[in-house]
């Protein structure tokens, strides 16, 4: 087991906690009733757990399936019109186009068109924001190794590092900590 760090402010190690114990104490799962009678969970937390509280996951994921979504969506529309300009331009009209079946051939060659172009636009941002969401993920590793490296002083209420000589006020913790 490591040794307790002593404080930056007051150099002791007997009033010096880590912060994930802190948040951990503070934090419990409630459950209650609505005014309504639904049941609804949560979270509660004290305050000082709640400024010391880790940083937060990065989520990530539905954009792409959203944009997909959206583009797929936006594409029968954009289909339904680029069918229309062709029937009138081969000079004939939407009625007898559609009886003939020629209408239905070329809606399902454009929507499929699009459909390919949707899918192509929705890889080729996925693609660039691949190294977006890698550079994300990696700091907060690097936020959540430091995390678990703080302390918190019960003496000077300041929370810190190990190792580090700069200690913060919980309010500031978040800031300084995560950067």
């Amino acid at each position: 087991m490591s040794s307790q760090p002593v404080c930056p402010c007051c150099h002791s190690p007997q009033a010096t906690q880590r912060v994930a114990a802190i948040v951990s104490g503070g934090t419990q799962q409630v459950r209650v009733l609505t005014a309504d009678l639904l049941p609804a969970a949560g979270v509660a937390r004290t305050d000082l757990a709640r400024l010391l509280a880790p940083p937060r996951q990065p989520g990530g994921g539905w954009l792409i399936v959203v944009l997909l979504f959206g583009l797929l969506l936006l594409s029968v529309p954009v289909s339904c019109m680029v069918t229309a300009v062709i029937v009138g331009l081969q000079g004939q009209t939407f009625e007898a186009a559609f009886t003939s079946g020629v209408a239905e051939r070329i809606f399902a060659g454009v929507a499929s068109v699009g459909a390919l172009i949707a899918i192509a636009i929705t890889v080729g941002i996925a693609q660039l924001g691949e190294r977006r969401r890698r550079e994300t993920r990696e700091r907060w590793n690097r936020q959540l190794a430091r995390w678990q490296q703080s302390w918190y002083c019960h003496r000077c209420h300041v929370a810190f590092v190990a190792g580090s000589t700069q200690a913060v006020a919980p309010e500031q913790f978040g800031r300084v900590i995560f950067g």
